[in-house]
Order: structure tokens, then sequence, then C-alpha cells
């Protein structure tokens, strides 16, 4: 009697096995077995054939995602076209990074453009900029960007940032630009 059992038991066992694998093939179809789970890292130097003379040199993340980032004009006219007569120099893009997901981040940066004031250059415009990136394959980085440029009289407190309800004076909502390791 108990070898009975037992092999009603284990003829049921693998009668339940045979159609829980022919089943979960059935509804899993062609995505069985599934695409093994990728992160990306942005961190390292990169550059781009649409933005000429720039160097975005990316930093390691921490355990939460984020990261410092930096992007420097090699060479760049620190007046924009006369705009900014006075201004003699700009920083380079001091930016913070947050990961949003495997393959994407999100980027805000400041940029200050100054003049040769003495003791300390007075901030002509400060420009903010933000960034969304997203690795599309290992090596290829797709960035979309906005500026907006604000004066340095829109930063009363002298906090370095825009005050709060300050309007940009100028935004320019740049297209996406592909970038590639150094």
């Amino acid at each position: 009697m108990n070898r009975k059992r037992n092999i009603t038991i284990l003829s049921a066992i693998g009668i339940t096995a045979l159609v829980l694998t022919a089943g979960w093939s059935v509804l899993a179809g062609a995505a069985w077995p599934p695409e093994p789970y990728q992160v990306y890292w942005m961190a390292g130097q990169w550059t781009s054939p649409e933005v000429t003379n720039t160097l975005f040199r990316v930093g390691p993340e921490d355990q939460f995602g984020a990261g410092l980032a930096e992007s420097i004009k090699l060479s760049f006219d620190p007046t924009l076209g006369g705009m900014l007569a006075t201004a003699v120099a700009n920083t380079p893009v001091y930016q913070r990074y947050v990961r949003t997901g495997p393959n994407t981040w999100r980027l805000r940066g400041l940029m200050y453009y100054t003049d040769a004031a003495k003791p300390a250059p007075a901030i002509l415009a400060i420009a903010v900029i933000d960034k969304t990136a997203v690795m599309t394959a290992p090596g290829e980085l797709e960035v979309t960007e906005t500026v907006a440029m604000y004066l340095g009289s829109q930063d009363k407190d002298h906090d370095a940032v825009p005050d709060p309800g300050e309007k940009p004076i100028a935004v320019d909502a740049r297209g996406t630009s592909h970038w590639k390791p150094l």
C-alpha cells in the first residue's frame, strides 16, 4: 500500500512539473530566457562631434547613484559674441548627476561668466544647465540639454544661484547630442 502511494505521489509531482514547464514556455514565449539585466556606467571622459571643443568628464557614482561631472569648453568666447562685453572668463559647467534608471541620468549644472574686477571677479551671468543622458549601448551616450541664462544681478543674496522667482533672460533648448568615450 505504501509503495502504491509513493508511486502516485511521484507521478503527480512529475506531471505537475511537466505542466508547469510547458505552461511557462507557452506564457513566456520568445521572452524566455530573459535578457540579463545590464547596468550601464557613465563615468569617464566623453566627446561629441555635435558639441565641438567640449570635454565631458564624469566621476564615479556613489552608492546612491549620484556623482559629479563637468563640461569643459576647450576654446570659448566668454563674451558670448559681445552680449557680455566686459566678461573675460567663464568657468567649466560643474554638474551633479543622479541615476534615474539602469541606463538614464539627470544632470544639473552651473556655469559663471565673470569680469576682471579686483580683488574678486564679479559674476556677470549665470548659466543653469539641465541635461538628461541615456546610454543607448555601451560607449554610446545621448544627451539632451537646456541652458537658461540669468544676469548676475538676478542673484541678490549672492549665493551664486539665481534667486527663486527670477526668470531667465534667455533659454536655449538644445537638441540631442551623441557622445563617445575618449
